[in-house]
C-alpha cells in the first residue's frame, strides 16, 4: 500500500462506459436499545473470536507457502460448514522472485440473489527475507472481523429482510484476496495480484443470474477492510462515491456510545467524520477502475506497527478490536434491511463452529 494523488485514483485507467449497475441503497436505522444490545453486545463473544477466528490467521502466509495454504484451509473450512458457497481463483503469476501461486476464495452467502454487496480483505502477509512476520493488522485481524460478523449475523442472514426494499435482491459476498503485498517494491506489477486477476476474470465471465451483464456488474459496492487492530487504528472517508455509507457508520459509532454499548475507557473516535485528502493503493484498485463503488476501511495514517514485526499479537488493542466490530455489525445490519428485533434470532445468536 502507498499514497497516490486522489485525481489518478478517481479517474486514470477507468473504462469508457462500462461499471457496475447502481441499485439504490436505502439504509435501515436501527435505534432500538434492546436490538443495538443484541447486536454489540449479546454478539461479542471475545475469546470464541481470539481463538476460533483469529489465532489460525496468525502465521507466516506469504503467497505460495504452506503457511498461506493453511490459512486458506482455516477460511474455507468455517465457511462451508456455515453454509457459504465456496469458489477459488487459482492462478500463476510472475513476481521478482520467480512465478508464484495465489488463491482468491470466493464466498457467497446465496448465489441465487442478483446483486453483491462484496465484503473484502487480503490474507496473505508481506514477506521477509527473514523472521516471523504475521501481519496482525494487515490482514489476519480484518478478516477475522468479516468472518466473525457473518458467523453472529448467520440467523438473520437466514431469515432476510422483511420490507420491501431493494435489500431482498442483495446477498453478502466475502473475497479473501490473496497477493495483495509486494513481494520486493510496490509497484503496479509488483502488488495486489489477487485483486487485479479477480477483477479482470469478472470483467470477463457472464453473470450466472443474468447472462446479459458481466460478474462485475453485479456488485452494488465493495467493502475493503485492511490495517485494523493496534490502538491507533482511526478512519477517514476515503470516496464520495459511498458517503453515506460511511456516514452510517460515524453515526452508528455515536449512537453506540450514547447508549453506552462499546467498551473500554477510550473517547477517541475510530469512524473520524472526515474525508481523507488523497488515496491509498490496496486491492480495490482494479475494482475503482472499472467502475465499483468502493469503501475503504483502512486505518489513517497507518498503523505504528505497519510493516513492522510488532504487528503482532501482543500489540492488539483488544477492546477496539471489540468496538469496531460491534459497530460493523450493526452497519451491516442496517445495510441489508437485516431484522434484530426478532427475537427467534436471540436463543441462538452464537452459531456453533
Amino acid at each position: 500500500m502507498k499514497y497516490i494523488v486522489v485525481t489518478i485514483l478517481l479517474f486514470q485507467g477507468m473504462p469508457e462506459g462500462f461499471g457496475a449497475e447502481k441499485t439504490s441503497r436505502t439504509l435501515r436505522w436501527i435505534t432500538s436499545k434492546s436490538a443495538l444490545s443484541y447486536l454489540a453486545e449479546d454478539m461479542s463473544i471475545m475469546e470464541s473470536f481470539k481463538a476460533d477466528i483469529l489465532k489460525p490467521f496468525m502465521v507466516k502466509r506469504v503467497s505460495g507457502t504452506e503457511g498461506n495454504l493453511q490459512v486458506q484451509n482455516h477460511i474455507k473450512s468455517l465457511l462451508s460448514a456455515w453454509g457459504w458457497h465456496i469458489e477459488t481463483d487459482h492462478f500463476k503469476d510472475k513476481t521478482p522472485y520467480g512465478e508464484k501461486e495465489f488463491t482468491n476464495i470466493i464466498a457467497t452467502y446465496d448465489p441465487s440473489r442478483p446483486v453483491k454487496v462484496i465484503l473484502a480483505c487480503h490474507f496473505d502477509s508481506k514477506y521477509f527475507p527473514k523472521g516471523n512476520f504475521v501481519a496482525a493488522t494487515d490482514s489476519a485481524v480484518p478478516c477475522a472481523i468479516i468472518m466473525e460478523t457473518v458467523r453472529q449475523l448467520q440467523c438473520m442472514l437466514d431469515k432476510g429482510p422483511k420490507d420491501k426494499s431493494s435489500a431482498n435482491k442483495i446477498t453478502l459476498q466475502l473475497v479473501f484476496f490473496d497477493g495483495e503485498e509486494a513481494f520486493k517494491d510496490w509497484t503496479s506489477t509488483d502488488s495486489i495480484y489477487g485483486a487485479r486477476h479477480l477483477a479482470n476474470l469478472w470483467q470477463r465471465e457472464a453473470d450466472p443470474i443474468d447472462t446479459s451483464k458481466k460478474k462485475l456488474q453485479s456488485i452494488r459496492e465493495l467493502i475493503l477492510l485492511d490495517l485494523i487492530g493496534t490502538k491507533d487504528t482511526r478512519f477517514v472517508r476515503q470516496f464520495s462515491q459511498t458517503s453515506e455509507l460511511y456516514q452510517n457508520l460515524v453515526k452508528v459509532e455515536g449512537l453506540l456510545r450514547e447508549k453506552a454499548l462499546l467498551v473500554g475507557n477510550s473517547k477517541s473516535q475510530i469512524f473520524v467524520n472526515a474525508g481523507s485528502f488523497g488515496g491509498i493503493e490496496d486491492d480495490h484498485i482494479p475494482f475503482l477502475h472499472k467502475g465499483v463503488d468502493i469503501l475503504h476501511l483502512i486505518s489513517y495514517p497507518f498503523p505504528s506497527v505497519w510493516h513492522k514485526f510488532t504487528d503482532d499479537w501482543d500489540h492488539l488493542d483488544f477492546n477496539l478490536i471489540d468496538n469496531f466490530s460491534r459497530i460493523f455489525r450493526v452497519f451491516i445490519a442496517n445495510l441489508l434491511h437485516l431484522r434484530p428485533e426478532d427475537s427467534s434470532c436471540r436463543k441462538k445468536h452464537h452459531v456453533e463452529l
